[in-house]
């Protein structure tokens, strides 16, 4: 393509519009006809991407599950899989597939991420300080009163929700209901209602951890390089993959690392293959996902990186949203307000 300065042209793409379900991006890149005294031949000097869908909704199972309902806690059985809520420790205790347990902990809210170089700077720590202590001690008790799960039962379908006390001033609550299918797949969903005092926080998502063998990550977004709300320019839509320890960036100060942005899907496998699938639904669009060996509040206590503890779990955050990492400069400039996570509605 030879386009002179200053002026524009339009180039037809050889490429046929696709109309299968499913979701296309067409690349265009600028590479190097040949080599120069700054960059060999093939060299990409820019890209840009265009994503156009046809993606089908959401397919509900119609496979059967069995329903139990005991004194403290309720369980759902399926074909391959069985799983327990837990009215007495308030959340999902158990998830096996094909007789495997595949959670090690109660997977719990999450509005913190580790604080990275320019939020220590801007002293966003002590901004969001209530969102750290919210995301370490939510919980479905409070000195008021404890809440009991709300189950309704469908045709294919049994949905358990939760309802959580966060420790802010003023107090908030968050919900996050279960919708078991017959098929294994749960349908999880995370909702809270802005408290105009508390304002915006660092993350909105849910956080697991699995056993350190699934130690394995693939995943279906913006890659191959970590990415955040205000660092998604350089990064291409595309399958990559990687081992979860890869992800902890090698900085002099352990801090939040490793983010994808755009996700579409992601597993974390062991050896073997086995393990677990995250996607987002239409309705909900890309999601924000990180799969490190160490929860944020570890990386967050290390001021090295021999410090940080032994490697023991996966921590896997799901998240909606995260916000972005600023750094217009490092001691004082905040995050632009439009990389902040929007807290006027409903999330």
């Amino acid at each position: 393509v030879s386009v002179e300065p200053l002026s524009e042209k339009t180039v037809e793409l050889p490429i046929a519009v696709q109309t299968l379900p499913g979701e296309y991006a067409v690349t265009v890149s600028f590479r190097l006809k040949e080599d120069t005294i700054w960059g060999k031949r093939g060299h990409e000097v820019a890209f840009g991407q265009k994503i156009y869908k046809k993606t089908p909704a959401f397919a509900a199972s119609g496979k059967p599950i069995r329903v139990v309902h005991g004194k403290v806690n309720i369980g759902v059985k399926g074909e391959d899989f069985d799983c327990l809520f837990s009215m007495l420790s308030g959340g999902l205790v158990s998830y096996r597939y094909a007789g495997k347990e595949m959670i090690e902990k109660i997977p719990m809210p999450n509005f913190w991420r580790a604080p990275v170089d320019n939020d220590n700077g801007s002293m966003a720590p002590a901004r969001y300080a209530q969102w750290k202590t919210a995301s370490l001690y939510v919980s479905h008790k409070s000195p008021q009163e404890t809440s009991t799960p709300e189950v309704t039962e469908h045709e294919h379908s049994i949905t358990v929700s939760f309802r959580y006390f966060m420790p802010t001033t003023p107090v908030s609550e968050c919900r996050l209901s279960y919708e078991v299918f017959g098929d294994g797949r749960v349908k999880t969903t995370l909702c809270y209602d802005p408290v105009k005092e508390l304002g915006d926080m660092p993350e909105f998502g849910v956080l697991f951890k699995f056993n350190a063998d699934y130690d394995r990550l693939q995943w279906y977004g913006l890659g191959e390089q970590e990415t955040y709300a205000d660092r998604c320019k350089g990064a291409k839509l595309g399958i990559y993959s990687n081992k979860v320890k890869d992800n902890v960036a090698r900085y002099m100060v352990p801090q939040e690392c490793g983010a994808k942005c755009g996700v579409r899907w992601a597993r974390v496998t062991n050896r073997a293959g086995d393990g677990m699938l995250f996607e987002m639904t239409e309705e909900t669009g890309p999601m924000v996902f990180s799969a490190l060996p160490y929860t944020p509040h570890e990386i967050e206590n290390a001021m090295h990186p021999y410090e940080l503890p032994p490697v023991h779990y996966t921590v896997v955050r799901v998240a909606k949203a995260q916000m972005g990492v600023g750094g217009d400069d490092s001691w004082g400039a905040q995050t632009h307000p439009e990389y902040l996570l929007q807290t006027d509605k409903t999330m």
